[in-house]
């Protein structure tokens, strides 16, 4: 019984996970992990994660988010693995005509699975029966196989971002750690003073610097520890998806070639099919030889006609053969310059860390020998005061002998003070009165 009408096909499946299930899961892990440590913030995770800049919240958020999608691919590319073993076409299921009921009902049964596996042979099978001709089949075969590439590559552009993305956060920490120990140094140095003060600005410096690195190695260690399980996972689903190719050309499209060969008639040559013909013809309608014999021509037309179909199948099957394998080399050198690339920015990070690292050691060598410069002047202003402060002492060791004196002055003051009422009486003016005496008394 011929079908009513073509079979639809069903919507393209791709092994994809969901980016929005990984980015709730990545929040989530976050703020489960910052809480967990509250109670230790004074441990060293604790000030690795609590006290080294905004950096580090953004990273651990990152990797969380790679590392769920990581698991999410894995837990798809073990199912659509198990369902590569299963037996999706029997081996005693007949495909010999395209518009065939029963194979319009296993058509139909599965387009219903939700395998990826099932859901492309659903699809072939639907072209064959719309098309009429393995090349609708051939060429259905090849668009989904490299839909499904093209998916499973355009999956991986995210996390391939937020895993370059880490390291890259990791050196602005390290940026940001350097600039604030430079800063503290140029500040402490122009304000320095005393030496309280210089430890204060010395334990700035080696906080920035504390920064500058555990920045670098969080972000280093968390993007190594994302990047080998996407890798891997990776290859798996290419390797799945190869797997899926091979599958479908031997047990779909082999299967769909070998009924056609055997609908096209026996495999007789065009002499002895023709020579048959001609004594079913006299045989069956005697007289009728002279009525038809254009026919002989025709027929040989028709099966040139058919030789040229057969020979475009084997070519075609051939071109899928070609196809199959370049998509394979193609992914496999994909792949191979995906990880040199890898390598080599790695490397490329590891060297521009590298000179910063000697600049920044170079800075703080050139400020370390100022510092001493500084501590040296410091201690000559010391060694002056101190030796101000002993003349000083001395000083007052001598004022405190000139305190005797003093008294000395005051019982002068009160003597003078004393003397004062005869001082006076002396000042007055006085009356001399001189007595003559006769000469001769004074001669007596």
């Amino acid at each position: 019984m011929p079908l009513i009408a073509p079979p639809s096909l069903p919507a393209r499946k791709s092994i994809d996970a969901n980016i929005w299930l990984a980015l709730a899961g990545g929040l989530v892990g976050t703020v489960i992990i910052y809480a967990l440590l509250i109670p230790f913030q004074t441990s060293y995770i604790g000030q690795l994660l609590f006290n080294r800049g905004w950096t580090q919240p953004v990273v651990i958020l990152f990797a969380l988010l790679v590392a769920i999608f990581t698991l999410l691919k894995w837990m798809r590319v073990l199912v659509e693995a198990r369902a590569l073993k299963q037996a999706w076409i029997p081996g005693n299921f007949p495909i010999q005509s395209p518009t065939d009921d029963q194979l319009w009902d296993f058509q139909q049964t599965l387009s219903k699975r939700r395998a990826v596996l099932p859901i492309r042979c659903a699809r072939i099978l639907g072209a064959y029966m719309q098309g009429q001709t393995r090349e609708a089949a051939a060429e259905m075969a090849l668009d989904d196989g490299a839909v499904a590439s093209a998916a499973s590559e355009s999956s991986y552009t995210l996390p391939r971002v937020l895993v370059w993305a880490i390291p890259l956060l990791g050196f602005i920490g390290t940026v940001v750690g350097i600039s604030q120990a430079v800063d503290g140094f140029s500040r402490f140095l122009q304000a320095a003073q005393e030496v309280d003060q210089i430890k204060e600005g010395i334990g700035s410096v080696t906080t920035g610097l504390a920064v500058a690195f555990d920045t670098t190695l969080l972000a280093l260690v968390l993007s190594v520890l994302v990047m080998i399980p996407l890798v891997m996972v990776e290859r798996l689903e290419s390797q799945l998806l190869l797997n899926m190719d091979s599958y479908i050309n031997d047990f779909v499209l082999g299967r769909i070639s070998g009924t056609a060969a055997e609908t096209a008639g026996p495999s007789l040559g065009v002499e002895e099919l023709r020579q048959t013909v001609q004594e079913v013809l006299r045989e069956e309608l005697p007289g009728l030889e002279e009525k038809i014999v254009p026919l002989p021509e025709k027929l040989e037309t028709v099966l040139n006609q058919f030789g040229r179909l057969s020979q475009a199948l084997a070519n075609d099957r051939k071109q899928f053969l070609a196809t199959l394998t370049e998509n394979q080399q193609t992914q496999a050198q994909a792949l191979e310059q995906l990880l040199a690339q890898f390598h080599h920015q790695g490397a490329l990070f590891l060297e521009t860390m590298q000179q910063g690292q000697v600049e920044a050691s170079s800075k703080i060598t050139s400020q370390a020998a100022e510092v001493a410069q500084v501590l040296d002047q410091t201690n000559q202003i010391l060694q002056q005061r101190l030796e101000v402060i002993t003349s000083l002492d001395g000083a007052l060791k001598t004022l405190a002998d000139t305190g005797s004196l003093q008294g000395v002055l005051k019982e002068l003051e009160l003597t003078l003070i004393q003397l004062q009422p005869t001082l006076q009486q002396l000042s007055q003016p006085r009356r001399v009165t001189l007595v003559e005496q006769a000469w001769d008394n004074n001669k007596s």
